[in-house]
């Protein structure tokens, strides 16, 4: 980069640090935010769609008041060189008011074991009686009800706007915008104000369990408690993907298509007359319409999605029809439901005579259930909205790089989005202002940004900050074990495999363990190709555990700096029930 780095001291999408919950972290933030969020990105979907919408989910859970924090500016999340931060201050507060919780239980439930966190320390207005009743009542809720309604309803909704989408193609530029807007501001803060109490309620039932089965001394069997739910919707894009594996692996002539590469397959196969190309395409064209809006960075309007770019879900089918069929995802959520159940009537067995604990088990069991559930569904709901204005955008941006005034449509991210009107009216006059922003953004994935910002000092100058990756843990050697937290149960041997980008997972495989920073839903198909998962950071509500516990794989999450650790082809033991990866032999 030519630019002084001096110039990115403020980026354009900088948000204020709140005076009331002063404390923002990146804890917990690779699973939304990996990379730096683009300007229309945040400008539009963020601001103008999830902060509203988790302002009025909070709101409705009962943490805090509609006058006890603003909006404008944000207070609900931050974004500094364009990474996304949690609060981590405002959901202290809700540990603080919540009856039978505190800011450390949340700080656990959020964040596992992650060093670095400050120390909670308490404001005036924490405390607030109002509060912790409407809270009291909405833990009564979350604990005792069959199903969540409105998540269902808004995901209803989500599902409605993708399949009445209209021909994109046939739409003028502005009217695209518009529905860029749409989709992303007002249906995104709506679904986002039922998924923020999805996100809330989805730590209530797992405390309890863990809590319970602690006290008993079974605290490994916690997570097998709540394993194999079922009806896990980020569960059935993998599930989708592992009929298309088994179509190729049982097909000589599909399989030799795939051994002729990814790039250019859906062309060849279109020229293609057999029974067994036409079983793929119609399994194929099923997927994308149902899961395309899958991804890397799913969350931010830019990046690419499995329906703008097929090489993505396609390289993914290509590990997958490598795997034996004993990895079926049905079956190991059959194996798993079972064990569950088995569970589950001897660990309530154990506490049958102390009503409250035996209630209380059953109660969190069921509600964990419930919000993982429902927590899943929100996400899927959010992410199709997000994807609509992509696909809306992506086609004004194409048009305007074919009239030679972008260099390519994923220019028009640069702008933010009270910009976008002038830039339609005269694409020419900004062209200089996205490429000089698009090279300072390009400079931004090579820097790490802080763990925490906060009261003390603010935000670092951009200036400052390291390069990505230049903190490196010392690897292991043979005999360590490396503690995080569990997971998800079982226990399994295997080469381990450090995979950074979900689309670059080179020649990952069968006896192969995932070792990942983090991961989002378009990871999840790659499980399928592992013998289990180690991630850097997360809890047993993360997105990797319920995914790993749905599928019957072995995962250990929260085990910090893994990805530098363990060495990429050491044979490593998981145990994803106590959270251990022990490294048995060095590559």
């Amino acid at each position: 980069m030519t630019d002084d780095t001096a110039a990115l001291d403020g980026w354009i999408t900088d948000t204020e640090i709140s005076t009331r919950f002063p404390y923002y972290t990146r804890a917990n933030a690779d699973e939304v935010g990996p990379e730096p969020f683009s300007p229309l990105g945040w400008s539009l979907g963020w601001m103008k769609g999830c902060i509203p919408g988790v302002a009025k989910g909070f709101i409705a859970f009962g943490v805090v008041t509609a006058d006890e924090f603003a909006v404008d500016p944000p207070e609900v999340f931050g974004n500094w060189g364009g990474y996304f931060y949690n609060q981590l201050s405002l959901p202290r507060v809700m540990g603080a008011r919540m009856p039978g919780a505190s800011p450390d239980a949340i700080d656990q439930a959020y964040f596992g074991d992650h060093p670095g966190v400050p120390d909670y320390i308490e404001h005036p207005d924490d405390e607030n009686p109002e509060q912790s009743a409407k809270l009291a009542e909405t833990m009564g809720w979350a604990m005792s009800t069959p199903s969540f309604p409105e998540q269902e309803e808004a995901s209803a909704t989500s599902l409605r706007i993708v399949r009445e989408r209209p021909d994109l193609s046939a739409m003028s530029n502005a009217e695209l915008v518009a529905r860029a807007r749409e989709v992303a501001g007002p249906n995104l803060d709506d679904a986002w104000t039922v998924y923020c109490q999805s996100a809330l309620g989805s730590s209530l039932g797992p405390g309890a369990v863990q809590a319970i089965c602690a006290a008993i001394g079974r605290g490994p069997d916690a997570v097998k408690l709540m394993t194999a739910v079922g009806g896990i919707e980020s569960a059935d894009a993998p599930s989708a993907m592992w009929a298309i594996s088994r179509t190729v692996k049982n097909s000589s002539s599909l399989s030799a298509e795939f051994d002729a590469g990814v790039d250019g397959l859906l062309d060849r196969l279109g020229d293609a007359d057999d029974a067994d190309t036409a079983t793929f395409l119609d399994q194929w064209t099923e997927l994308i319409a149902t899961h395309g809006h899958r991804g890397p960075n799913e969350w931010d309007l830019r990046p690419h999605s499995w329906t703008t770019k097929p090489s993505m879900p396609l390289g993914m089918i290509e590990r997958m029809r490598h795997q034996s069929d004993d990895h079926s995802p049905t079956a190991a959520q059959e194996r798993g439901a079972a064990e569950r159940v088995a569970l589950t009537t001897e660990i309530l067995a154990l506490v049958e005579g102390d009503a409250e604990a035996h209630g209380t088990l059953q109660a969190g069991i069921a509600s964990a259930a419930v919000f993982y559930k429902a927590r899943e569904l929100g996400k899927n709901s959010c992410i199709r909205l997000i994807h609509e204005a992509k696909l809306a955008l992506m086609e004004v941006g194409g048009r305007l790089t074919r009239d030679g005034h972008l260099d390519d449509p994923q220019q028009i991210f640069m702008l933010v989005d009270d910009e976008l009107d002038a830039f339609l009216d005269d694409p020419s006059s900004m062209i200089d202002t996205i490429r000089e922003r698009g090279a300072k953004f390009d400079h931004l994935h090579t820097v790490e940004p802080p763990y925490i910002v906060g009261r003390e000092g603010g935000v670092p100058p951009i200036s400052s900050w390291g390069p990505r990756g230049g903190r490196k843990a010392e690897p292991g050697s043979v005999g360590d074990v490396l503690q995080g937290a569990m997971g998800s149960p079982g226990k399994v041997t295997g080469t381990a495999r450090v995979i950074l980008d979900p689309s670059d997972a080179g020649d990952f495989g069968p006896g192969d363990i995932m070792i990942a920073p983090t991961t989002d839903p378009s990871w999840v198909p790659l499980f399928l190709a592992a013998e289990g998962v180690v991630v850097n950071v997360g809890a047993v509500a993360s997105h990797a555990a319920i995914m790993c516990r749905e599928l019957g794989l072995p995962c250990a999450v929260s085990v910090h700096d893994a990805t530098d650790r363990i060495p990429d082809g050491a044979t490593i033991e998981i145990d994803g029930s106590t959270g251990t990866v022990t490294i048995i032999a060095l590559p």
